[in-house]
């Protein structure tokens, strides 16, 4: 397991998530009630994990397989809900009224979820 790799992978993810998310609110004024919203964000993230799943298993030197699948969706999931506490909810959430309860919306903790069985998946097919 390459910690530092995946953290800088899970950075990476964030980012592009945050860019997509804002797209789809600022670019296309979609908003969070709207399932357009949730199936196009829903879309996106998992291409984003998959790619990223893929890109991180790529060379061989970094261990491969289910488990390290498993740990590196934990990794993934786990700097993005850092990351959002400390960037997108003060900054984004909170002056519109909301707070940290934002991160366990059902919408959230589902996508944190298909996040880490992703990655599960890409780690034990890129087993083989």
């Amino acid at each position: 397991m390459r910690l530092i790799r995946a953290g800088l992978f899970a950075i990476v993810l964030w980012v592009l998530i945050f860019f997509e998310v804002s797209i789809l609110m600022f670019g296309l004024g979609l908003g969070e009630g709207n399932p357009i919203f949730h199936t196009i964000h829903f879309v996106f993230a998992s291409l984003f994990v998959i790619v990223l799943g893929f890109a991180y298993f790529y060379p061989k030197k970094v261990k491969k397989g289910f488990l390290q699948g498993l740990l590196v969706g934990i990794i993934f999931v786990v700097i993005g809900i850092i990351l959002d506490c400390v960037i997108t909810i003060p900054i984004f959430i909170i002056p519109q009224g909301g707070s940290y309860v934002f991160l366990i919306k059902p919408y959230i903790l589902l996508q944190e979820i298909w996040t880490i069985v992703l990655c599960f998946l890409v780690g034990m097919i890129k087993k083989s």
